[in-house]
């Protein structure tokens, strides 16, 4: 797919980082863009940056709502006649600390919207993309889809879970259409800002921390996802970082445990002697 004017482009967690640079780059190509945040002002936002003659629709629900999802989904097509591309891009985390130590509730807070969001985004709108000789779904995964970070047990499931459908998808559609896989590295986006950490002096040393680390803009991120649609590629990292991890996972799947064990020192982690 190289030319998206007119074509209708379905963006999940549009309301800031890669999501919101997707739908703005997509708008300048001319493309009809269907917009979801649960963040109302937020994907606002998003809209009243986009270029004057932008088209399409925008709407605001949790996207782990399997009924809302399946209203959006129904809604594009009929109010916008054709579904070309979907991205199931919105995700969140919750504060790094031991898998033990993290509530239920946050377990099943990120798992409903960074699994669930995807399956029920890729469910909903399949039907309307087979009906397309040519389409797209990209699936948001991350690097920490590629190995286990320790801290991270509930967004490392969810990111684990969106790698392993997405490629079931594209075993079970083959060439019938085209599937993507996302894993991105640091990407400089808001997502590290919506921790929820009540310490604030903890919450900034967190955030300090991420941004050092995050190398990678969302322009550029959202850049690669569009060029990767156009290419039909079915895995994408983005990031250096992405490249090593990838590399690091694959060449020590038995030991890389062990790597990290060592640097993060587990006993010290879980607050033994």
């Amino acid at each position: 797919m190289k030319d998206f004017h007119d074509k209708v482009v379905v963006i999940t967690g549009a309301g800031s980082g890669i999501g919101r640079e997707l739908a703005r780059q997509f708008a300048v190509r001319g493309a009809v863009l269907s917009l979801n945040d649960r963040n109302l002002d937020a994907l606002e936002e998003t809209w009243n940056a986009l270029p004057v003659n932008s088209r399409g629709l925008c709407r605001a629900f949790d996207v782990g709502d399997r009924e809302s999802m399946d209203d959006f989904a129904r809604e594009t097509r009929q109010s916008l006649g054709r579904v070309d591309v979907v991205i199931n891009n919105a995700g969140m985390s919750v504060r790094q600390q031991p898998a033990v130590n993290i509530a239920m509730e946050d377990y099943e807070k990120t798992l409903s919207v960074n699994l669930w969001g995807v399956v029920y985004g890729s469910l909903a709108f399949l039907p309307h993309l087979r009906e397309r000789d040519e389409a797209s779904l990209v699936n948001v995964s991350s690097v920490f889809g590629l190995f286990g970070f320790p801290g991270t047990a509930p967004y490392n499931i969810s990111k684990f879970a969106v790698r392993g459908f997405t490629e079931t998808l594209r075993v079970e559609f083959g060439k019938l259409l085209h599937i993507c896989c996302v894993h991105p590295g640091g990407i400089a986006t808001n997502i590290h800002r919506n921790v929820e950490i009540e310490d604030e002096r903890e919450r900034d040393r967190f955030i300090r921390n991420f941004e050092k680390q995050a190398r990678t803009t969302a322009a550029e991120a959202a850049a690669q996802i569009i060029k990767a649609i156009e290419r039909k590629k079915t895995r994408l990292l983005i990031g250096r970082d992405a490249y090593w991890i990838d590399k690091f996972a694959r060449l020590l799947p038995g030991s890389y445990e062990r790597v990290l064990a060592r640097w993060y020192k587990p006993e010290k982690f879980l607050g033994g002697n």
